[in-house]
């Protein structure tokens, strides 16, 4: 990595008045074009020192900066590896990559619902679970280098996630099941009664409040979260310059929120708007990935959706939310986009979602609105 860029960029994220990161705690499986040339465990059990330093320093800058981090253990999508590598490690095939970033790449030739099954086949593979205990152990118990802490011990780590977004499939035939999900939270909660629990789930809407009520109600996750992609889910086009467009994008937003605010409340549950993102100004021939291209939209919804979460805050449903995703000093070029460091993971456009440090508008906003944020602590 860039351990000079990383200190500017956590000075920034700090005159921003950002406190909470969200990384990546495991990464697995031989490099491929949608995720990190370099991964923190290539085969099971084996670790890459080298990689595990990295997230010992990012920690010590963390806490040096007054900074937590959620600690997020495994990934239901291909960009880390995630359950989907477990399972091919464990069935000995190859992970079925669906069509994604880069374009064209030969060795994405599966369909979505392939990969999706793929991954969400995990929750009921045993030996795929076991191995992720022992990955779980590991980080755990790793002593940082740097402070000489174990993690468990740490102060920096705010909680342990799950997965980056861990689903069930979209005919719900292989569910996030109750059985998995006592297990590993009590399987983290035996060796750590230190830190908080959270599983990182979207409250994905298609699934609805059945599925997210079933899944937080468990007494070892402390608190809930929830994601909402405008655009990935096909409510907002960032090639359409009307008002209607943004405003849609905006409405469906706040309603999303409003509605998990009440799942969180029949659980009794904190929650946290753990993602969100939109795309730059994509309309009259923009390149909606340029970092030069506007972002007049971007800043609209930002400011219309974090006010709407700052009211739930203060009514002390919510209690924060990190935006997807900062990209500092970083810009997307011509080579391989793994190299340059973005918000934007491999297996997407880069410059799709990262805020830079040249967005003057964006970052004055992000700001203010943390300060605000913060008062209410």
């Amino acid at each position: 990595g860039d351990r000079t860029r990383l200190i500017h960029d956590l000075n920034k994220m700090k005159e921003m008045n950002i406190n909470n990161l969200r990384i990546i705690a495991g990464s697995e499986g031989p490099a491929d074009s949608q995720k990190p040339v370099n991964v923190l465990m290539p085969e099971p059990g084996v670790y890459n020192e080298d990689m595990f330093k990295g997230l010992d320093y990012t920690l010590y800058q963390m806490k040096k900066h007054n900074m937590k981090a959620v600690m997020v253990l495994n990934n239901f999508w291909q960009w880390s590896g995630g359950f989907a590598q477990y399972v091919s490690w464990v069935k000995n095939t190859t992970v079925p990559l669906p069509p994604s970033y880069p374009e064209n790449d030969p060795r994405a030739q599966s369909s979505w619902d392939d990969f999706i099954n793929h991954a969400a086949s995990f929750y009921t593979c045993e030996e795929c679970i076991d191995m992720w205990k022992k990955h779980i152990k590991t980080v755990i118990n790793r002593r940082n280098v740097y402070t000489g802490k174990r993690y468990k011990d740490d102060d920096t780590i705010f909680s342990w996630e799950f997965a980056n977004e861990p689903r069930q499939n979209n005919d719900g035939t292989l569910p996030m099941t109750d059985e998995f999900i006592e297990d590993i939270s009590g399987y983290i909660k035996s060796l750590d009664k230190n830190h908080m629990i959270t599983l990182g789930s979207e409250a994905h809407p298609s699934f609805g409040k059945d599925v997210f009520i079933r899944e937080q109600n468990h007494k070892n996750i402390d608190y809930a979260t929830t994601h909402i992609w405008v655009q990935n889910w096909n409510e907002y086009d960032p090639k359409n310059k009307t008002e209607a467009n943004i405003q849609h994008a905006i409405d469906y937003c706040i309603n999303h929120l409003r509605e998990t605010a009440g799942w969180a409340l029949k659980v009794n549950k904190p929650i946290i708007f753990e993602e969100y993102g939109m795309a730059r100004d994509g309309w009259d021939g923009q390149d909606e990935y340029d970092p030069a291209t506007p972002a007049t939209n971007r800043l609209k919804y930002y400011k219309a959706i974090l006010n709407e979460v700052y009211k739930l805050t203060k009514k002390e449903i919510f209690q924060g939310q990190n935006f997807w995703a900062y990209s500092g000093e970083g810009r997307p070029a011509s080579g391989d986009s793994r190299d340059f460091y973005l918000g934007d993971p491999a297996h997407e456009h880069p410059g799709w979602y990262g805020i830079y440090d040249k967005d003057t508008d964006m970052v004055n906003y992000l700001k203010n609105m943390g300060k605000k944020f913060l008062k209410l602590n």
